[in-house]
Order: C-alpha cells, then sequence, then structure tokens
C-alpha cells in the first residue's frame, strides 16, 4: 500500500488505503474524521502514523509499499489502545494513554529516519 499521491487532502493516506481496498476515497475521509471526533482525537495520531509509516508513491517510480494487513492491524491496534485507555493508569491514578501514544509515535518517527522503506 502507498500514500496517494494523486487523491490526497493532507497527506494521501485516506486515498491510498482507499485505493487499497477498493473504495470510494471519500467515505474513507469520513469514516476516519467521524472515528477521529469520536475517539477525541487519538485517530488523528494514527493518521499521522500512518503518514509517516506509509510511503508516497510515485508518478516515476514503482516501488513496494506497506502491505494492507498491516494498515489495518496497526488500525486495529489503536482501536485497542483507544477502548483499554483507562486500564493505563500509574500507581497514583494517572491516566497514561495521551503518554504512551507521544512514546509510540516518538518511536516511530526515530524508526522512519533511522530506517527507509
Amino acid at each position: 500500500m502507498l500514500r496517494s499521491f494523486t487523491d490526497r487532502i493532507f497527506g494521501g493516506v485516506c486515498g491510498g488505503i482507499a485505493a487499497a481496498l477498493r473504495l470510494n476515497s471519500w467515505i474513507v475521509r469520513l469514516v476516519v474524521a467521524a472515528l477521529t471526533l469520536i475517539s477525541a482525537g487519538s485517530f488523528a495520531l494514527l493518521y499521522v502514523i500512518l503518514w509517516w509509516i506509509i510511503p508516497q508513491e510515485s508518478l516515476t517510480l514503482r516501488k513496494r509499499g506497506v502491505p494492507v494487513i498491516f494498515v489495518l492491524l496497526f488500525t486495529l491496534l489503536a482501536l485497542a489502545a483507544w477502548f483499554g485507555r483507562d486500564a493505563l493508569r500509574a500507581p497514583t491514578g494517572e491516566n497514561l494513554f495521551w503518554v504512551g501514544a507521544l512514546v509510540v509515535t516518538s518511536a516511530i518517527f526515530f524508526l522512519r529516519q533511522v530506517v527507509r522503506v
């Protein structure tokens, strides 16, 4: 799977997912927008992470992308983390969901800089 170069609004993630799943890209965009509102912004974080992970398609070069199953598993993991966010508590009772999300995002950003797809 590749981020779309032609069917994009921000980073081409929804266009790439729609192309890989053979759906209309506006349906994918509406689903992502609805899930972002429902999850209080955690799906926006997922979008940014996918923006970093998934390589952009090139009009001149043909290169391998990220398998669709990886994106689906990553989305399921994000959903599980969101619904289990109350279980992520420090001994003092503080919620650690956003701290964990920041750590995971930082690790992905670091690995993206070190390992080029």
